[in-house]
C-alpha cells in the first residue's frame, strides 16, 4: 500500500489497543523527550552528578528491600525461564542504586566520600488505579554520604534549576519532614490500620476527618490536636512556618522541625544574590501534613508541582534507613522527575512539542522504480547529509504529496527524481517554489 491508498487498516482492528497505563511517543513527542532527558542529564551532570545506567530486570528480593510497600505490590514479577528465580522488572531506580553501591562499596566506590549519581530510566508497576500509568520515565539524582541540611538544600534547589533548564516557567516546590507525622503517630501509639486511615485524611486535608477517626477522647490531647492542626498547615514559608512552631510545640517533634528549619536555612544562603523575580524561595512552599511516602522517605520531603498537571513533576526526599538494607549504611537523599508530568506541565505553559526545534529536512522524492533512479536518490541524500541535514528518501508518491509530506517532517527542500531527471523545490515565506532542472 502506498503512502495515497488511504488509512491504516489497522485502525478498526479491534483488540489492538495498548494496556492500561500504557502509551506510544510519537515524532514530535519523542523529540521532546529526548531533548528534556539530555538537558537533565547535562544540568545534573553540571553540579558533579556521575550518569549511571540500572538494568531493566532484578531478583525481586533484592529489589524489594528498597521498595515501599505499595510499590512490592505493584511490582511486574515472573519465573525466569531456566532459573525458576523470581525476578522483576524495575519498578524503582533508588534500590538499584544503592544494590550498586553495595557491591562496589570499597572498590570502584571509595567509602570516605560523597557519591552523586544520575540517572535516566523507564520504570513499570502495575497500575492500582484508572489514573495511573503502568510506565513511568525518570531523570533523577541520588546523593549519598551527606546528612547535613545543605544535602537536602542542594536537592531543592537542583530541581529547581533542572526544571526552569527545561523550559517550565511556572511551579512550586513543595516542602515536608516525614518525620513530624510519624513522630506524632508514634506517640500516638496508633495501630497499622489507623495510622492509614490517618495519613490519608491528612493527605485530603480533612481536619474534621481526622478528628473523627482519634475520636473524642484522643482528638482533644495534645497529639490529637497537633494532628488536626497539620491539615492546616500548608502554604507560604513565612506564613506557615510561624504557626507551626505554635501549633506543634511540646508534642515531642521539635527536632523534626528545627531540621526542615535547616535546610530553609541553608536555601536561603543559596538564594542571595539572585533576583526577586526569580528567586528561589519564591517557589517555595511547606506542607507539614504530607504523609505519602510515609514508609521510605526518613526526614526532608520534597514534591514539585506545575499548574494544570494532576501529578507531581518532581518527587523525592531524604531516605537515610534504605541503604542500611543493603550493607551500606549511610545517609542519602535524592529525587526524579516525571518526564510525562514535566512535558504535560510545558504544553500547558505553551512549551510543548512545538518549541522543540530540528534540524532542517530534505526530502528525495523519486517516481522510478528503476535502480539506477533509486541510487541517485540515495546519492542525492547521503550529500544532504553532509552539509547536515536531515535527508532520507520517499518513493511513488505525487509532487502534491511530496509538498505534504516534506511539510509535517519540517523539511524545507524537495528534490524530485524521475526519468527527466531531477527537479529541485524549495519552501519560502510564499510556499513552495521550483529551483533548479538537471536533466
Amino acid at each position: 500500500m502506498t503512502a495515497d491508498s488511504g488509512p491504516n487498516p489497522l485502525a478498526c482492528t479491534e483488540g489492538v489497543a495498548l494496556p492500561r497505563g500504557s502509551s506510544d511517543l510519537m515524532p514530535p513527542a519523542y523529540r521532546l523527550r529526548r531533548a528534556l532527558t539530555s538537558g537533565l542529564l547535562a544540568t545534573f551532570e553540571s553540579w558533579g552528578y556521575e550518569p549511571v545506567a540500572t538494568p531493566a530486570i532484578e531478583y525481586f528480593d533484592v529489589l524489594a528491600r528498597g521498595l515501599s510497600e505499595d510499590d512490592r505490590r505493584g511490582s511486574v514479577r515472573f519465573i525466569a525461564a531456566g532459573s525458576g528465580e523470581l525476578v522483576s522488572l524495575r519498578a524503582d531506580v533508588t534500590p538499584q542504586i544503592v544494590r550498586m553501591m553495595a557491591q562496589r562499596w570499597g572498590g570502584e566506590l571509595a567509602s570516605d566520600v560523597v557519591h552523586r549519581f544520575s540517572y535516566a530510566a523507564d520504570v513499570l508497576r502495575q497500575p492500582q488505579t484508572p489514573r495511573q500509568q503502568a510506565e513511568g520515565h525518570q531523570v533523577g539524582v541520588e546523593l549519598v554520604g551527606d546528612d547535613h541540611p545543605a544535602a537536602d538544600a542542594e536537592m531543592v534547589a537542583l530541581a529547581e534549576a533542572a526544571l526552569r533548564g527545561a523550559g517550565l516557567s511556572e511551579f512550586r516546590l513543595d516542602l515536608a519532614h516525614t518525620g513530624l507525622v510519624r513522630g506524632l503517630l508514634d506517640t500516638l501509639h496508633a495501630s497499622a490500620a489507623e495510622r492509614a486511615e490517618l495519613r490519608a485524611l491528612l493527605a485530603r486535608k480533612d481536619r474534621g476527618g481526622v478528628l473523627h477517626a482519634l475520636g473524642a477522647a484522643r482528638a482533644s490531647t495534645p497529639i490529637g490536636i497537633a494532628l488536626g492542626g497539620l491539615c492546616d498547615l500548608f502554604g507560604p514559608v513565612g506564613e506557615v512556618l510561624p504557626r507551626a512552631r505554635q501549633v506543634l510545640a511540646g508534642v515531642g517533634v521539635d527536632a523534626e522541625l528545627q531540621q526542615l528549619e535547616a535546610v530553609l536555612q541553608q536555601l536561603g544562603r543559596m538564594d542571595q544574590g539572585r533576583a526577586d523575580a526569580d528567586s528561589l524561595r519564591s517557589r517555595l512552599t511547606i506542607d507539614l501534613g504530607e504523609a505519602r511516602g510515609y514508609d521510605y522517605y526518613s526526614g526532608m520531603r520534597l514534591r514539585g508541582w506545575a499548574p494544570g498537571v494532576p501529578d507531581p513533576v518532581v518527587r523525592g526526599g531524604r531516605y537515610d534507613g534504605l541503604p542500611g538494607r543493603y550493607g551500606v549504611p549511610r545517609p542519602a537523599t535524592g529525587f526524579a522527575i516525571d518526564l510525562h508530568a514535566l512535558e504535560r506541565g510545558l504544553t500547558e505553559q505553551g512549551r510543548g512539542t512545538a518549541s522543540i526545534e530540528v534540524t532542517p529536512g530534505h526530502l528525495v522524492v523519486v517516481a522510478d522504480g528503476e535502480p539506477e533512479a533509486r541510487a541517485q536518490a540515495h546519492a542525492l541524500a547521503c550529500e544532504a547529509r553532509t552539509q547536515g541535514r536531515r535527508a532520507w528518501v520517499q518513493p511513488g508518491v505525487t509532487m502534491a504529496r511530496a509538498r505534504t509530506l516534506a511539510e509535517a517532517a519540517g523539511a524545507d527542500r524537495i528534490t524530485f527524481v524521475d526519468e527527466r531527471g531531477t527537479t529541485e523545490w524549495a519552501r519560502g515565506p510564499q510556499g513552495w517554489e521550483r529551483g533548479r532542472e538537471t536533466p
